[in-house]
């Protein structure tokens, strides 16, 4: 059965799923310490040369523990949907993906930010709810909330419990700033329906191929 929904799950947050369960199980089991995933200019680029901590920082969701695994439940939710249903084929999501992926970690060089998880699933949920908008969400299984509101809502609560609201205002603005692009700019007049984030060809001839051969 679990295995069942594992496989369930679209490809691309599946393996972000995967992944980041594994790497919160490592620093659980202590074979990693959360310090090796972390971003840092020095370690990652100049130092030792560590690129993947672009990556990790971003797929590391904390230690192994109810509120990591609530956390990835709903950012497996609005990632299979937005898979699905928004952007509809692996090529368009992974671009999509990448897009964000270099977009934080860009910003966290520039903010010397070490983890950049919050802002990766902000991105996904504001794009997300501006999709949704009218869909109804029970948070903690208790209260309703509409999609739309999603994102206001951490932001709210992390006033009320004294937490930087700093990775939800940016994480917001990343996903506005690409809804924009992608959504709102091509219905504007003067721009007559350019679509300035179209997925590049050569990746989507790179991801056909790739699925015609694992048909074979």
């Amino acid at each position: 059965m679990v295995l069942q929904h594992i496989l369930d799950i679209p490809p691309l947050t599946r393996v972000i799923v995967i992944s980041s369960v594994i790497l919160s199980y490592a620093t659980y089991v202590q074979y990693l310490k959360p310090s090796n995933l972390y971003l840092n200019y020095k370690l990652a680029f100049s130092d030792q040369f560590q690129p993947w901590r672009a990556l990790t920082s971003i797929l590391y969701f904390g230690d192994l523990d109810l509120i990591t695994v609530l956390r990835l439940f709903f950012f497996q939710s609005i990632s299979s949907s937005l898979e699905l249903h928004t952007f509809r084929g692996f090529a368009n999501y992974l671009y999509y993906l990448m897009l964000n992926f270099i977009t934080i970690t860009l910003i966290g060089l520039w903010l010397n930010e070490h983890s950049l998880t919050e802002y990766f699933v902000e991105a996904l949920m504001y794009v997300w709810g501006r999709q949704n908008q009218e869909r109804p969400l029970l948070f903690m299984f208790v209260i309703p909330i509409k999609a739309q509101y999603m994102v206001w809502f951490f932001i709210f609560l992390n006033i009320i419990s004294g937490r930087s609201i700093q990775s939800n205002l940016i994480g917001a603005l990343i996903g506005h700033t690409y809804y924009y692009l992608a959504y709102v700019v091509p219905k504007l007049p003067r721009f007559q329906g350019l679509q300035l984030l179209t997925t590049p060809k050569f990746l989507m001839n790179i991801c056909r191929n790739f699925e015609r051969q694992n048909e074979l």
